[in-house]
């Protein structure tokens, strides 16, 4: 049977017997995000907002991005330039990718050379990833500048619990000529273990640009490959190593359309990342250094010209962890970081040196208190305090209530600074406050509710603004920061019933009023973001699923209204055995028409078929 994994801090959906979904509710409790120290905390113990969703899910998905998978779960939205492979950006409770820190097998792939230092989740499937963290909320106490709208933990396919090797083989095929193909390794010994990915995805697509006369399909290929590895030196000095490695070529559309053949407009990527870290255990006191080195080569092709984005990070962290008893645990430490871009024609490079503290506190069995400040020296605006109070309170074993307080920073890219024809050597860094008040209750038997209400305020955001001459004809546009306060407020409202030992249902909701100082909305935030769904096992070897999200009330786009809609999603699977299955999956069932961006054209109804086995 397929595992009911409908927990109230993930809304994946699944089906199973009551007894067998509390069972794996308890087990999956845990985070590691959370905290400054990196370590497994049960999340009832956490007064920070965390999804978790594991590889069974992700595994099960009806969607083939990562990032559409993600916007099933409450808080979080998603707009795209077109298909797989286009421009994609996810956001958290209003925030764009600007605001998140995205982390893969602890690499940071946000890319310093775009325009806001952000990662691009158009080409991130689901293919060999083993668990996603979503922590929401302002974390730059934690994790530095940009984590104002939380941090997206990424880790590839997860080991054998018990020591031994898994190989995992999966292929899928299906609408416009789309193709994926996955492989997987991953050992557990007795000193240390290793997992290894490889995965491919070639489509050719369908035209990004909407409305008529756009007709030329944009594919996409990508090749990408992760490692993880670690051992035991001695009894006490654990070294690990882990990688990254992405390229991708697809075709995207301007604007202005398709134009006229032959269509040249391309992007091609070649991102490397490689994390070494070491990790020494000196009884009361733990200590992990690590290095970390990201690197990005993007050449975009259009109307005969060819312009390079190049980005790079090296990073240097070093953290140490106290445990003076069961109740209290310090965390302390320090990280250097170097960022730089280079287009050709603009370049720019950017240091950043910060210390931090984090203290966790059990005074009582019920309550959980955690405090930490962090002060990040920028090479050019100087130093930024930052810091975060949370709590949590088991009410009963049943209910547990959380609150939140924080500020955080977010520095200007070094695009958004120093381009030729869109920058801005003015700007300064936005400053923010949030808070979040959350109460979490659990029926029993897979049954739960949760509600957490959010407020982000974010003093001179940065916003691109377009330029119009006498006549009104665009001329170009700046980067531009809005004086006063800034404003991203609402509620998450989620919630699970297994109804018997074969069907679960699940659903969530959320409002979001987000808007700038001016009184103006920020653009693709809608306004009521509506999740439901149900799974079943209906029969022997047989499990299937059905969700449909509805978004409604999205600011007007560039003069673009944009319309409400409503998008079906289903999947069948049957077990062929224990290690082998075959599946069927159908995006946007009712054949929708409609954007997540303005002017650029989702997908319509397509059906992909696909087999996984491992041994």
């Amino acid at each position: 049977m397929k595992k009911l994994l409908l927990t109230a801090s993930t809304l994946s959906l699944c089906a199973a017997g009551a007894a067998r979904a509390q069972e794996v509710f308890d087990l999956d409790e845990i985070t590691v995000s959370s905290t400054k120290a990196g370590t497994q905390t049960p999340l009832d113990r956490t007064g920070a907002t965390v999804q978790v969703i594991t590889q069974d899910e992700l595994e099960q998905a009806d969607e083939t991005t990562l990032a559409e998978f993600l916007a099933r779960q409450p808080g979080i939205s998603v707009s795209a330039n077109g298909g797989v492979g286009a421009s994609t950006n996810l956001r958290i409770r209003g925030l764009g990718g600007a605001y998140i820190k995205v982390l893969v097998n602890g690499i940071d792939v946000t890319d310093p050379s775009s325009p806001q230092t952000q990662f691009d989740w158009g080409g991130m499937t689901t293919a060999n990833l083993g668990r996603v963290e979503i922590l929401k909320g302002s974390s730059s106490s934690l994790y530095g500048s940009r984590a104002v709208g939380g941090v997206v933990n990424i880790s590839t396919i997860q080991r054998p619990e018990e020591p031994g090797s898994e190989t995992t083989f999966a292929l899928e095929g299906g609408s416009y000529e789309t193709y994926r193909a996955a492989a997987s390794y991953a050992y557990s010994g007795e000193r240390g273990g290793m997992t290894f990915g490889i995965d491919r995805i070639t489509t050719n697509g369908f035209s990004a640009k909407s409305g008529a006369g756009n007709t030329e399909a944009d594919g996409y290929q990508a090749t990408q490959i992760t490692l993880s590895a670690d051992v035991m030196a001695t009894d006490t000095l654990k070294l690990g190593l882990s990688v990254y490695a992405l390229d991708s070529e697809g075709d995207y559309d301007e604007f202005a359309g398709d134009g006229a053949a032959p269509y040249d407009e391309r992007n091609t990527t070649e991102s490397r990342g490689v994390r070494a870290y070491a990790e020494l255990m000196t009884g009361a006191v733990d200590h992990t250094l690590s290095f970390t080195y990201f690197t990005t080569d993007r050449l975009s092709s259009s109307n005969g010209f060819d312009t390079t984005f190049d980005g790079d990070r090296k990073r240097i962290d070093y953290t140490g962890k106290y445990t003076v008893s069961d109740v209290l645990t310090f965390t302390f430490g320090a990280d250097w970081e170097e960022e730089s871009f280079n287009t050709g024609t603009d370049t720019g490079s950017v240091e950043t040196t910060g210390i931090f503290g984090e203290i966790l506190y059990a005074p009582t069995a019920d309550l959980d208190l955690s405090a930490s400040v962090r002060l990040d020296d920028h090479s050019t605006f100087g130093d930024y305090v930052t810091g975060r109070l949370a709590a949590a309170y088991r009410v009963s074993d049943a209910t547990t209530l959380r609150a939140v307080a924080a500020t955080g920073f977010r520095a200007p890219s070094l695009y958004e600074l120093n381009s030729t024809f869109y920058g801005n050597a003015a700007l300064n860094p936005e400053e923010s406050t949030s808070f979040e008040l959350g109460v979490e209750h659990e029926f029993g038997a897979g049954r739960s509710v949760k509600a957490t209400a959010f407020h982000t305020r974010i003093d001179n955001l940065i916003q691109f603004v377009s330029l119009y001459d006498a006549a009104g004809t665009w001329i170009g546009g700046q980067y531009q920061q809005v004086a006063g306060e800034s404003t991203s407020q609402g509620v998450e409202l989620s919630g699970e019933w297994a109804v018997n030992d074969w069907l679960g249902l699940y659903g969530n909701y959320t409002y979001t009023d987000a808007e700038d100082a001016a009184g103006a909305r920020l653009l693709r935030v809608p306004t009521h973001d509506v999740t439901i769904g149900l799974g079943a096992d209906f029969a022997a070897g047989w499990s299937g699923d059905l969700s449909l999200r509805h978004v409604a009330d999205r600011p007007a786009e560039y003069g673009v209204v944009m319309d409400d809609y409503t998008v079906v999603n289903a999947g069948v699977t049957y077990a062929f055995t224990d290690n082998a299955e075959g599946y069927l999956r159908i995006e946007n069932l009712l054949d929708e028409t409609y954007e997540t961006a303005a002017s650029y054209q989702a997908s319509g109804r397509a059906l992909y078929v696909g087999l996984r086995a491992s041994f």
